[in-house]
């Protein structure tokens, strides 16, 4: 008997040693597993974030690049300008900066624009990969001194300084949809007031004239704190709407409708 209780110790000794091994392993595995895991984890947070700054960093540059062209082609086209009308000057301003809201001051031959410019690049995310966006309110000035040609200066103003100028881009952007849907016998006047009717709080026809088979409109785009004249011109389907410093008929062109 004390035999087999001998060898039953040992049996369970061995039992306990076993045991606590498995414990132990158990506990590394508990461990190192998770450890392992959430340092995984943290790498890969940290090459995304990594990643993605690099990634904003090439579409700041870019924006720089797309901005940098955007002034010199406005001052080529400026320079290469025979007219010194405003209304000429403003709509090559508006061709190549795309600003919704332009102003002159004549006193100085200041054409000052601002405008909205939005840059789009991708982002990696621990799903998958999305995209994300850089918005810089720009303000452009465009001067021209008696005997020399064209200057300009770029300035990045706060998000909200440029409020206004999208307001109005989005009134004129609506104001020309409108008069794209009108049909041609609605192309006069009074059509074209129906057609503003809803959204007369901010647009608001000037003039409408026709010359040959082209019908130009004068509408006034306002906001809570600034207003900007437009021309816009409907041509068989083909709609075009530019900005403009004066709201009224043009000599060339036959009496309002």
């Amino acid at each position: 008997m004390g035999r087999v209780y001998g060898r039953d110790r040992v049996v369970m000794a061995r039992l306990e040693r076993g045991m606590t091994i498995g414990c132990l392993t158990v506990l590394v595995v508990l461990i190192v597993v998770p450890g392992t895991v959430l340092g995984a984890l943290w790498y890969w947070s940290w090459h995304i974030d990594k990643v993605n700054a690099e990634h904003r960093q090439q579409a700041l540059l870019a924006l720089d690049d797309q901005l940098r062209r955007t002034k010199n082609e406005t001052l080529r086209a400026l320079n290469g300008e025979d007219s010194a009308d405003p209304d000429a000057l403003t709509a090559v301003i508006h061709q190549h900066t795309g600003a919704p809201l332009i102003s002159h001051d004549a006193s100085r031959h200041v054409f000052s624009a601002r405008v909205v410019k939005r840059v789009e690049y991708e982002t990696r995310t621990l799903s998958g990969i999305g995209r994300d966006v850089i918005d810089r309110c720009l303000a452009y000035t465009y001067a021209r001194a008696e005997g020399h040609g064209w200057t300009s200066t770029t300035s990045v103003l706060t998000y909200d300084a440029c409020g206004p100028s999208a307001a109005i881009g989005s009134g004129a952007r609506m104001a020309g949809r409108r008069v794209a849907a009108l049909e041609a016998s609605e192309l006069n006047r009074a059509g074209v007031r129906r057609a503003l009717a809803p959204y007369r709080r901010f647009l608001t026809v000037s003039a409408v004239t026709r010359s040959g088979s082209t019908v130009r409109m004068s509408i006034v785009v306002s906001d809570e704190t600034t207003r900007q004249c437009y021309r816009i011109t409907r041509d068989g389907s083909q709609v075009l709407s530019v900005p403009a410093q004066t709201c009224q008929a043009r000599n060339s062109e036959r009496n309002d409708l």
